[in-house]
């Protein structure tokens, strides 16, 4: 008996340390693009100087300064050797169609492109990027599904004379959205909204993140983090592609052991690539399968989604307020943020919802009622939304913690909006009237 025992572990542990040298093996030599030469990208700047020359600094300048240094890491062990999570443009295999991005993974150019958005305020601007991964894999198929993307929104304060550091950021991961601050303060969150910690950024001040790979359970799913303090997915640690901006859209060579010794260059295209795409065709050749969502059928239907569609689903949040209203996300996630809102620059937002008055009937206060909005059939609204102030036998309205009188919101052209007055049953209120407007914005990029 004593001896089948010992010859049973030794099989086990023979079985184990050939487990562990074919792991070892497939990490090195599988992990590895034998076709062409070795890359030695160069990082791309916009001096101020060179900006403010001509007098107009354009998005494509705000976007390439603050364009970020990004770790992805990469899981060897699924998709291809990792392929799955490299960064590459939505039509990588040539076509716009995104039925067939997870098939194409071998066959496609997984170049490195980020997409990047610009919007400003008459003190901030409001830098986006957005990270397309042909497949979100994992170990247990009911977390695959075809398409991905994720991405981060930096808000960096404007001058006259110099590129200022990025003042927040927050990134998003499967759903729910990270807030950093440019200190190691600790802010007082609002609503749930939770702060992740200091935005990390280059010796040459560029932003620096990190995108966890594909995998199963915590800190996978190519979810966005600051570079600093960030944790590590149980199979891969540190290791995976440096992508750094320079202007040529290289694929890896190499995408095992330490970031910085796999360095890859990405090439920026503007988001309005993929946001004109938004209305369709949504007929199976187009890029969406709805207004809000990839077209995909690997492992589910359009389960992944574009950023006009990205919300903090752990506290209340109206359809793309991640892009559209950036302003508003911070203000109502950070006390104290108090960003202004008067936009120059917003090309992703459909509708202007404004909120004039609320006539309440006699005997009815303030205090007894709750507003709520409604896009179609969805509430995407909060009662701590609405504020309530007297004026001429109306109440004025004003929404959000800043007192803003208007939000910004990516929907579909089709949209019905209606306004309701609750009592503290959930009930409506007869004869209670809201004056509102909800308007199509045309807006340029």
């Amino acid at each position: 008996m004593k001896k089948a025992v010992l010859r049973t572990l030794k099989w086990l542990g023979l079985m184990l340390l050939t487990a562990l040298v074919l792991t070892v093996a497939f990490r090195f030599l599988y992990a590895r693009n034998w076709r062409g030469t070795a890359h030695a990208p160069q990082t791309l700047d916009v001096p101020w100087s060179c900006a403010a020359a001509d007098g107009v600094i354009s998005p494509e300048e705000i976007a390439l300064h603050y364009a970020p240094q990004i770790d992805q890491a990469v899981n060897v062990l699924l998709s291809s050797g990792g392929r799955g999570d490299f960064i590459t443009a939505v039509n990588y295999d040539g076509d716009w169609s995104c039925l067939n991005n997870w098939d194409n993974l071998r066959a496609g150019d997984l170049g490195a492109v980020v997409y990047y958005s610009v919007q400003e305020t008459d003190t901030h601007y409001y830098v986006g990027y957005h990270f397309y991964h042909p497949r979100d894999d994992a170990e247990i198929w009911l977390d695959r599904h075809e398409n991905d993307m994720e991405g981060i929104i930096l808000a960096v304060p404007k001058a006259t004379d110099a590129w200022l550091p990025p003042e927040y950021m927050y990134t998003q991961g499967h759903g729910k959205v990270y807030f950093y601050l440019s200190s190691d303060d600790t802010p007082k969150m609002l609503h749930g909204s939770t702060h992740a910690g200091q935005i990390a950024l280059t010796e040459d001040g560029r932003p620096w993140i990190y995108i966890t790979p594909n995998g199963t359970l915590s800190n996978c799913g190519h979810s966005v983090e600051s570079a600093a303090g960030h944790s590590t997915y149980w199979s891969v640690g540190n290791s995976g592609v440096r992508y750094v901006p320079g202007g040529e859209a290289q694929t890896p060579r190499t995408w095992n052991g330490p970031f910085r010794q796999n360095a890859c260059s990405y090439a920026l295209q503007p988001l309005q690539e993929l946001w004109q795409r938004r209305h369709g065709p949504y007929n199976g050749t187009g890029t969406f399968g709805s207004y809000g969502a990839f077209d995909g059928d690997n492992w589910g239907e359009d389960k992944a989604n574009p950023p006009w569609a990205w919300r903090n689903k752990t506290v209340y949040g109206f359809g793309g307020s991640f892009l559209s209203d950036p302003v508003w996300t911070l203000n109502h996630a950070i006390a104290g943020a108090d960003l202004s809102a008067a936009y120059v620059r917003n090309g992703f937002a459909d509708w202007r919802v404004s909120v004039q008055h609320v006539h309440l009937p006699d005997g009815v206060t303030p205090a007894d009622c709750t507003l709520h909005l409604f896009q179609d059939t969805w509430e995407i609204s909060a009662p701590s939304w609405f504020t309530l102030t007297e004026a001429d036998g109306l109440y004025r309205v004003t929404m959000g913690e800043s007192g803003r009188e208007a939000i910004f919101v990516a929907a579909h052209a089709g949209a019905q909006w209606r306004m309701e007055v609750h009592d503290h049953e959930g009930n409506r209120i007869p004869g209670a009237h809201v004056t509102f407007t909800a308007s199509r914005v045309i807006a340029a990029p």
